[in-house]
């Protein structure tokens, strides 16, 4: 792996690191983001977080909110195996989204915006609505991730209110034992309104991403597609046997 780029900038220490096709962003030692034009479905975490919208036909997915785009990997994937309309990629640091420009040459359909997630999803007050909204809001401790966003009740009403009818909202956690945790699960309105979900890990990796919607996944839908991105991009061919299937989590709207 080679080293590209690398500065210290108000003392966290970025580094652009490469091998192979793949580029990869850290910063103070945590991987932020990683994406190989050749490979836009490599095995890793940002493949379980893009995973959940390939369960829409294609042309249901217009607009994407990413909160936590770091330098642009699931943008990257979304704008490749998706291809939606227009993807927002929120962003704390705008060091990555330099790095995203840069390097990791995120396509036009992003539209990038440094700025705190939780900030501009309140000065948004659902003015604006998307098909997908994903909250991935981690920064980095003594070298490992760290969440930036307390997961209340509040947190995720205002993300819920941020979708159109049949949108998609998807969390990528790290700590598996909160997932049972989730508002979502504990709020009686929140249960009401996100009627399906599904849940993905990937061996090796701590992470539980799971997708809440109030419209059905179409597994027809995700073999279809990725059938196609196989064929597309034959290194991605045998990938999804990675991704393993979690119990499923139901929310309920009894009780």
């Amino acid at each position: 792996m080679a080293i590209i780029w690398q500065q210290v900038i108000e003392g966290n220490l970025y580094e652009v690191r490469t091998a192979g096709a793949s580029v990869r962003l850290y910063r103070n030692g945590v991987n932020h983001s990683q994406w190989n034009p050749n490979r836009p479905l490599a095995g890793s975490i940002w493949d379980l977080i893009t995973l959940p919208t390939l369960y829409r036909r294609p042309g249901l997915i217009e607009d994407v909110l990413v909160l936590g785009f770091g330098a642009g990997a699931v943008g990257c994937q979304l704008a490749e195996l998706v291809a939606p309309q227009r993807i927002v990629g929120v962003e704390l640091d705008p060091i990555h989204l330099s790095i995203a420009n840069g390097f990791f040459e995120c396509p036009d359909s992003c539209e990038l915006v440094a700025a705190d997630a939780v900030e501009w999803v309140q000065q948004s007050r659902g003015d604006e609505r998307f098909d997908v909204v994903i909250e991935d809001l981690y920064g980095e401790a003594d070298g490992v991730p760290a969440r930036c966003v307390p997961m209340d009740a509040t947190w995720c009403e205002s993300l819920a209110q941020m979708l159109r009818p049949g949108g998609m909202l998807i969390f990528n956690l790290i700590e598996p034992d909160k997932v049972k945790h989730l508002p979502i699960f504990r709020s009686r309105a929140l249960r009401c309104h996100f009627t399906e979900s599904i849940m993905y890990r990937i061996d090796g990796y701590e992470n539980r991403v799971i997708a809440f919607s109030d419209h059905p996944f179409d597994g027809d839908a995700l073999e279809s597609k990725l059938s196609a991105i196989g064929n597309q991009h034959p290194a991605c061919r045998g990938v999804a046997e990675r991704y393993v299937k979690c119990r499923r989590y139901a929310p309920n709207c009894v009780g």
